[in-house]
């Protein structure tokens, strides 16, 4: 039997876009929209697995997906893609390039 933790919301609040990428091979295409501006940016790395993802956050992987809101958060991540949007209308994406 697994044992399941609550979220940590201040856990939530100490993570930073990085928090979720492995250094190494690969490319990620990195997306932040905010009050209709678009950065994108390309970066050298790769995402962490959905279930490193659920672990930091405090979530359960359910058929290889989280769809979970954490301290206001909307997070969606399946493999190979993170998206997260916040209370203001900020969204973050971020997914191999």
């Amino acid at each position: 039997m697994s044992c399941i933790k609550p979220p940590e919301p201040g856990k939530v609040r100490d993570l930073r876009e990085e928090s979720f990428i492995r250094e190494g091979k690969g490319k990620l295409r990195v997306v932040i929209e905010s009050e209709g501006e678009r950065i994108e940016a390309t970066m050298n790395g790769s995402l962490k697995s959905v279930s490193e993802i659920a672990e930091m956050l405090g979530v359960e992987v359910q058929n290889g997906r989280i769809e979970a809101v954490v301290d206001g958060v909307k997070v969606s991540a399946e493999h190979g893609k993170l998206e997260m949007e916040f209370e203001n209308g900020d969204r973050l994406r971020i997914e191999k390039a």
